[in-house]
């Protein structure tokens, strides 16, 4: 039996409870993390690229986040199924919302539960999400604190998460969503977020 694996079922139901549609707890070491997922934040340019420290370039890069995963034996993987059609528009950024605050709560109940080096992490910019009225990340202009420390969290493109490897490990399908993606032809995806537990 895993240590603490009652806590990590509490966390589990804590996820559903705030509305994901599935989630589960992996190996850390089975997150795969390539440079290239992270560059791509770059080149082409995503539009939360620059703007805040949970984002490239100032967000943790690849091998330094694959050296953290080491000290970590779970991470708990969770997603909202979101139709296509919301993730290709300004819609998605509330759902991207919620993953930021789900991740945030879980991270925070974890800690509750003994594992006080857990870590929240989320898919977007928490930038476009949480502070898209304002021209500049308070953060990185003034050096002064977040406006929403009990939300933002790091995203995990941006890390270079590999979610193909994600889903495949925790047993998700996986629809790789573009801006040419049809919503005829792919009607569903999703958004996924991270804690990792320890």
């Amino acid at each position: 039996m895993i240590k603490g694996s009652d806590s990590l079922q509490d966390l589990i139901r804590k996820a559903f409870e705030l509305g994901v549609s599935d989630a589960g707890v992996i190996p850390a070491r089975s997150i795969v993390v390539e440079d290239r997922f992270a560059e791509m934040c770059a080149t082409p340019q995503c539009p939360g690229y620059d703007q805040s420290p949970n984002c490239p370039p100032y967000s943790m890069k690849p091998a330094k986040f694959r050296e953290l995963l080491t000290q970590y034996k779970h991470a708990l993987a969770f997603k909202i199924d979101t139709p296509t059609e919301v993730l290709l528009d300004d819609r998605r950024f509330d759902v991207a919302k919620r993953i930021h605050e789900i991740s945030a709560e879980i991270e925070q109940l974890a800690r509750k539960k003994g594992f006080t080096n857990s870590r929240g992490l989320a898919a977007g910019s928490c930038k476009m999400i949480f502070c898209k009225d304002e021209a500049k990340c308070i953060v990185l202009e003034k050096y002064e604190n977040c406006r929403f420390p009990d939300s933002a969290r790091t995203s995990l493109s941006g890390l270079g998460v590999n979610f193909l490897e994600l889903s495949r490990t925790i047993g998700w399908q996986f629809n790789k969503i573009t801006k040419d993606t049809n919503p005829d032809d792919v009607s569903m995806g999703m958004m996924a977020g991270m804690v990792l537990i320890g």
